[in-house]
């Protein structure tokens, strides 16, 4: 899809030789979704909410955001000329945010408090105004449909399903519209398999990688006395994941891992793809790769991994 001049989706699948010869990984690819119109995968699932939000006739549309997701719903709105709202924690260090209100015209709604209370405060605020809400965990469907395409691409890429496809995680709906998309691969026979998800995530809390490592049956928030948010992760960080379930059970469907990365390893390892891959990643995004690394060290598998990245 072309919007602006600039193309949606398809994005690069890009063998990282160099990076998998570091790590030990036999075969690494990185989809490289920074090169989507505003740098992120949050594209994909931003134009459908604001093809939704125009379609039944809203002329204003909101969302509480870290930055990134704020960004790509300012900008589909503007192209689509709606009036947008983006709801921030007033403590947030994001860059986009210049971007968001003088690039993209949309207005900025500083809060007070976390990321889940920009999202609890914008969701208030449309019902109550009866705006668009488009917020995760608002419009599963639209999460699941437009992130699945993630998975026929790097099917259609490799020509065969990958052994782990890993995922940053914050709410969980990248990972869970990926999962999705290899079931869909798999009921329409186009394979009798899906890859092992691996969710990535900083270690200052997120409620899907300790609930998995729990061992729980079922989702539960994270602490929120214990989260440590810091500059590096606040794109990860969480106590309540709102499509979190969805990506906890994409984990246990497929055998999948859930990895823990620290602040200095997101560092560490955005440098590493900076000098061998001519990528400029920000350090939340690369929790992917570290935890594909760890999961190879530890299991020694072989195969084909791919670790989804963004810019």
């Amino acid at each position: 899809m072309q919007e602006n001049g600039k193309i949606l989706g398809n994005t690069p699948l890009i063998h990282a030789e160099g990076l998998g010869k570091i790590l030990n990984i036999d075969r690494l690819y990185l989809k490289y979704e920074g090169s989507n119109p505003t740098g992120t995968q949050k594209d994909r699932a931003a134009s459908a909410h604001v093809k939704r939000a125009k379609d039944q006739g809203f002329d204003t549309i909101v969302v509480g955001s870290c930055g990134n997701y704020g960004a790509s719903i300012a900008y589909y709105a503007s192209l689509n000329h709606l009036k947008s709202l983006i709801y921030i924690p007033r403590e947030f260090h994001s860059p986009r945010l210049l971007e968001i209100e003088n690039k993209y015209g949309a207005k900025l709604v500083l809060v007070d408090g976390m990321y889940e209370d920009s999202v609890e405060t914008s969701m208030k605020d449309a019902e109550r105004e009866n705006w668009f809400d488009a917020n995760s965990g608002a419009h599963p469907d639209l999460g699941l449909a437009a992130y699945a395409p993630i998975a026929f691409e790097i099917f259609d890429s490799i020509g065969s399903i990958p052994d782990t496809v890993s995922v940053s995680v914050g709410n969980g709906t990248t990972l869970a519209g990926i999962h999705h998309g290899f079931e869909e691969l798999m009921k329409g026979g186009k394979t009798s398999k899906i890859p092992k998800m691996i969710a990535a995530s900083t270690d200052g809390g997120n409620p899907v990688i300790s609930s998995f490592l729990n061992d729980q049956k079922e989702i539960t928030d994270f602490p929120k006395e214990k989260i440590r948010q810091t500059e590096i992760n606040e794109p990860l960080v969480n106590y309540h994941s709102y499509d979190g379930d969805l990506a906890f059970n994409a984990l246990l469907n497929s055998n999948g891992y859930a990895e823990f990365v620290t602040d200095a390893e997101l560092n560490s390892y955005a440098a590493l793809i900076r000098e061998h891959h001519n990528i400029d990643p920000i350090p939340a995004a690369v929790a992917s790769v570290a935890a594909t690394a760890h999961v190879i060290a530890r299991t020694k598998m072989t195969g084909i991994h791919v670790a989804v990245l963004t810019g």
